[in-house]
Order: C-alpha cells, then sequence, then structure tokens
C-alpha cells in the first residue's frame, strides 16, 4: 500500500496540471472567460472613444489647426475680392490665381498649388477637391469648386460669389466659437458634477447601507 502511495500522488499532480493546461486552452473554460473579458474590453475601449468627452478633447485638439485654415481662407477670400475690385481678376486665369494664393496661405498654400497643377492639366474635377482634403468643412468644398470654375464664371458674378463665402465663413467661425465655449464649460463642470455624484453615493451608503447592516447584524446575532 504504501508503494502506490507515491504514484497516487504523481497521477494526481499531472491531473492537475492536464486540468488547468485544458482551462487555459482557447476552447477552456478560463480561455472562454478570457475571450469574454477581451471583448469587453474591447467595448470599453470603444465606448470611450465615441463618449462625449473623448469627442470634446479631440474637438479641442483639433480646433489651433482647423483656425489657422479658415483664418487663411478668409484672407484668401479677402485678397480674391480686392482683386476683384481694382479690375484684375477679371482678365486673371484661374491658375495664376491660384498660384498667388499658395505664396499667401500658409496652411493652404499646398492645396492651392496643387489646384494649379490640375488646372494646368485641364483636370478642374481634381482641382475643385483639393481644397476639401485639406479641410473637410462644406465652405472649403464651395470655394474649391469656385476656384477651379474661376474662368466660367460672369465677372459681373465674381464679387457677389465672393462675399457670399465671405459671410458664411464668418457664420461657421461664430458657430464653431459657440461650440468650443459650450465644450470648456462642459469639461470645467465635469469635476464637480462627478463630486456631487460621489457626495450622493456617500450620503446613500451611510444613510440606506448602513442600516441595513445593522439591522441584519441584529437579526442574524439574536
Amino acid at each position: 500500500m504504501d508503494g502506490i502511495i507515491p504514484y497516487v500522488n504523481y497521477l494526481l499532480l499531472a491531473g492537475f496540471w492536464m486540468g488547468a493546461a485544458l482551462l487555459f486552452t482557447r476552447g477552456g473554460r478560463l480561455g472562454l472567460v478570457r475571450q469574454r473579458m477581451q471583448t469587453i474590453a474591447g467595448q470599453a475601449q470603444i465606448a470611450a472613444k465615441d463618449s462625449t468627452l473623448a469627442k470634446t478633447a479631440r474637438e479641442l485638439l483639433a480646433g489651433p489647426r482647423r483656425d489657422a485654415m479658415q483664418r487663411d481662407l478668409a484672407e484668401s477670400l479677402s485678397y480674391i475680392k480686392n482683386l476683384v475690385v481694382i479690375g484684375r481678376g477679371e482678365t486673371m486665369s484661374a491658375q495664376l490665381l491660384l498660384e498667388e494664393l499658395s505664396e499667401l496661405s500658409q496652411t493652404l498654400g499646398p492645396a492651392f498649388l496643387t489646384m494649379a497643377r490640375d488646372i494646368q492639366l485641364s483636370d478642374k474635377e481634381a482641382a475643385a477637391g483639393e481644397l476639401y482634403k485639406v479641410m473637410p468643412e462644406s465652405i472649403a468644398r464651395d470655394v474649391g469648386e469656385f476656384l477651379a470654375g474661376w474662368e466660367d464664371i460672369p465677372p459681373s458674378d465674381l464679387l457677389g460669389t465672393v462675399e457670399v463665402y465671405r459671410s458664411s465663413l464668418r457664420e461657421a467661425r461664430v458657430t464653431r466659437q459657440k461650440r468650443r465655449d459650450e465644450m470648456i464649460s462642459d469639461l470645467v463642470y465635469f469635476p464637480v458634477v462627478v463630486n456631487a455624484m460621489a457626495v450622493l453615493m456617500n450620503f446613500i451608503y451611510i444613510a440606506y447601507f448602513l442600516q441595513q447592516k445593522d439591522a441584519l447584524g441584529l437579526l442574524f446575532g439574536q
């Protein structure tokens, strides 16, 4: 009997490790639990990225570059307006206009230069979409189409069209500023809300759960 005991111990040890190996395999119970936890973690990560706080942070981080592009676009429209007012815009080719705009604009300069090259290759459709690629806003798409079709627009309509775009850009900047102020306000008040919730949870814990705990203690103590 004493000689069998060591073999029994070895068998038990081998069974333990085989069971552990099965549990940690992909088809084992712990493997399934691990997959479930990974799925939950992935869903939580996606939810965090789509949360209001995350969107607010991304919006604020992207704000400075977007503001710079809007300023450059506004300055470009002002430059175009001056060209039209002095009469130079009526005889100016689209390629020359875009080349001059590329020298004036820091953030949109490369896009204007690419548009000028597309115009040189007689590809107005490609030129019309270049500005929207670097500045994905409706105003950029409209201005890009306007500049790409510069030579097809009647001279009498140039000034009015430029003024419409300038007005739309101003309204867009005002709307964006209001939205940014609201985002900053939300970020400022978020810690206050969290603190208030913590105080409320602490009050509920003290006023309700502790009383229930004491009542259960008296009940089972009896």
